[in-house]
């Protein structure tokens, strides 16, 4: 099936692509961005303690919608950053408020994920003892 402009519908070539730029994204942001590689090693022991506490299935899926939104939040953080960097060239409030919200998302959310994370893990390292 062909788009109006003559274009195939899915494009193998374009798709390609473009998961070839998301990785690029996602490691310039790794080597680059502090909180992610913090978030990204967190989310490793994460998946590993649900393992081993034997976390229900769909405990787990809620744990992967988390923590993919968090690092889904730092690398909007950091194209957010990266925009302001290039569009103001000087000291500007405005760009710091713009800064300092992006980054105070990802804390929301940050709080937000340890908040699920103790609802699911709590009961679970508590029947240890």
């Amino acid at each position: 099936m062909a788009s109006k402009n003559k274009r195939p519908f899915i494009s193998w070539s374009r798709l390609k692509k473009s998961f070839h730029y998301a990785s690029m994204g996602i490691t310039h942001t790794w080597k680059h961005e502090q909180n992610f590689r913090i978030h990204s090693i967190l989310a490793v022991f994460i998946f590993i303690a649900a393992q081993i506490l034997n976390v229900p299935p769909v405990e787990q899926a809620i744990l992967a919608l988390v923590v993919g939104g968090i690092l889904a939040l730092e690398l909007i953080n950091t194209a957010i950053e990266h925009c302001v960097d290039l569009i103001v060239q000087s000291f500007d409030v405005r760009a710091k408020v713009i800064k300092d919200a992006a980054a105070g998302a990802v804390f929301i959310y940050s709080i937000t994920a340890v908040i699920v994370g103790a609802f699911i893990f709590m009961p679970k390292i508590l029947s240890l003892f």
